[in-house]
Formats: C-alpha cells, structure tokens, sequence
C-alpha cells in the first residue's frame, strides 16, 4: 500500500511486510518524531535545491520540522519541498557576502516565499503557495523587548479610518521614547515625565527644546503669551533679511554683543537704534512717521531738562547759538523742508 503523502508514513495491512512490521513500524515514529521536532541543517549546493525524501535518518529531510540552511550562494536559490500541506521552521544562515542573491523556500510547482538573510521564519504551505507568518500576522503582545534589526514599515492599508494612527505610550504612564541619528544620540528624545519634546537633547527645558539650529520653510504663527528672544541673556544676535526688490540682508539686526538694534546696518554704532538707508537710488527715506491721532505729537522726547546746553533737553529760547546747517523733511507731502541746527542752546 502507498505511503501517506505528507509524512511519507508507510501504511501497513494484514499480512503485508511479514518480517519486517518493527522496522517500518520504528521508521514510521522515527519520521513522526522528526516532523513534530526534528531538525535539519542542508547546505545549500545549487540555485535549485530539492528537498530529499529516504528513511528516517538516512537523508529524509522533507519530514523534518526545523531547517538550518547553509553554504554559499552561487546565485539566486530555490530550495523545493513537496506540495504538501504542512509547516516548517527555518534559519537562514547562509552566506551571501559581497553579493544581493536572493534564497526563496517553496513548494514543487509553487509559489514561495523570500527568505531573510540571518533570519528565523516560522512558514506554512497549502501545497501551492508558501506563506510566511511573520510577514501577516494580527495582534502582537510583545512583553518583553521588541527589537527590528532592519527596516521597519507602518502602513496600515488594510485599516479603517479610525485604526489608522500609531500610538505611543497609550497609557500615559512614565515611558521615554528616544530616536538617534547617525551621529547624534538623543535627535529626538520624548521626556514623559515632564511632558516635553527634545531635539539633540534628553532634558528638554520647555515643551519643545531645540539644542541646535532651527529652519523654517513655510509660514510661522506665534499665537501665545509671547515671543522671547535669548532668555538666558547671552550674546547671542538676531537677524532678519528681506526679499523685495532690493533685498536687503540685514534688514533688522539685534547685535547681542553691542546690545544695540540696527536697521540696514549689520553694526550699529551710532545709537540704541541705527538706521541706514543705504539705497541711493530709491527715492525711500529713513524713517517715516505717520500719526493719525490728529491733536497729537509725532515725536515724543523724554529728557533732562535745564536752562542751558548742559542736558539733552533745554528750556531756553534763546537763538543767538550758531546756525550749523539744516536737515533735509518732508512734511505732509513739502519735500523741501528744512531743520535748523544750532551748536548751542543759548
């Protein structure tokens, strides 16, 4: 009578094998033994590789439950095994240096699946398609350590809208989660104890703490209690280009150093304030002042006041001082308008 077409198990009848029911009978559970627990290593010789059939121990490697394929690639390989429904747990630990080969487990006229290099898999087969657990598989509970050594994918095309998200940390208990780069260990570090966000740093001061640089492409809306520029009080500068049609690089300058502001100018010098209009020809003024409170002052100067030169400010309305010159204004539209300066108070 035939052998089972799974396990290749001989079948045994009234009268038939007289003389020799023990030993088929022992190879029988010698071939159930190594299907539930036995392990292979097959070396893999050619780019396609039949898995052998025999007695059990004797070369009958299509029984056995767990292989460990090894060698050299010479090429892409195909290791067969019969079209039959069944399962297999397999290591590939082949030797693939300096070379992409590719090594796929499949049965006889099937379709297979590629195995990873240095990889456990824990596969099935209906007989024609091979099928890799790990690969599709439900819910996962990892209660210990979960570890990828290669890449790793969320695309959850078979989701509903709403279990679509990736969620860390779903119950809100004390867990850090820290990602480093190539040469940076801490390029993003999540505190959860304090509910903030680090970037090149593992004790974020505030919610979102950037130790290094910072660029911005797109628009930026600052909308909270304010916008504090160099706390910790450091010499530190702040700088803003413009992009018109004569773009202007230091459009707004705060030198950190000289503790001074300056617009158009990268060192202002002269004041708390400079501005430097440096376009000759734009036809633009320094500074205009445009007040729409009607009653009231443009310029509003707040000083120290005396009788003569002696302050910033003088009450004298003498005019014998000495004309020095005048500066250039414009007064509601009166381009020649001019301000006469004194050397003296008095």
């Amino acid at each position: 009578m035939a052998d089972t077409t799974i396990l290749q198990l001989n079948k045994l009848t009234t009268g038939s094998h007289s003389g020799t029911w023990g030993d088929l009978t022992n190879d029988n559970m010698s071939k159930i033994d190594t299907s539930i627990k036995g392990y292979t290593a097959v070396a893999v010789a050619s780019t396609t590789q039949t898995l052998t059939t025999g007695s059990a121990g004797t070369g009958n490697q299509i029984n056995t439950a767990s292989f460990k394929f090894t060698g050299t690639l010479s090429g892409n390989s195909n290791i067969v095994c019969p079209a039959q429904p069944t399962w297999y747990f397999v290591d590939d630990a082949t030797s693939r240096t300096g070379n992409n080969w590719t090594l796929t487990f499949k049965p006889s006229g099937g379709t297979g699946v590629l195995l990873v290099n240095n990889a456990k898999h824990v596969l099935y087969t209906d007989g024609s398609t091979m099928f890799d657990v790990g690969a599709d598989m439900g819910n996962i509970l990892a209660n210990g350590t979960l570890t990828a050594n290669n890449a790793v994918s969320f695309d959850p095309v078979n989701a509903t809208a709403a279990s679509t998200a990736f969620t860390f940390n779903n119950s809100e208990g004390d867990y850090d989660a820290r990602f480093a780069g190539d040469s940076e260990t801490n390029l993003l570090f999540i505190d959860a104890s304090t509910d903030r966000v680090g970037i090149k740093t593992d004790s974020p001061a505030d919610d979102f703490h950037v130790a290094g640089t910072v660029k911005v492409t797109g628009a930026s809306d600052f909308d909270g209690a304010g916008f504090v520029w160099n706390d910790s009080a450091a010499s530190l500068d702040f700088r803003l280009e413009s992009g018109g049609s004569n773009p202007q690089p230091n459009m707004f300058i705060v030198d950190g150093s000289a503790d001074k502001i300056g617009i158009g100018t990268a060192t202002p010098a002269d004041a708390r304030l400079e501005i430097n209009q440096k376009e000759s020809a734009g036809a633009i003024a320094c500074l205009a002042l445009d007040q729409d409170d009607e009653d009231k002052q443009f310029i509003y100067f707040d000083g120290t006041t005396a009788t003569d030169s002696s302050t910033n400010v003088s009450t004298s309305a003498d005019s014998g001082g000495t004309k020095n010159g005048a500066i250039l204004v414009n007064v509601n539209g009166i381009g020649a308008c001019w301000i006469r300066v004194y050397d003296s108070a008095v």
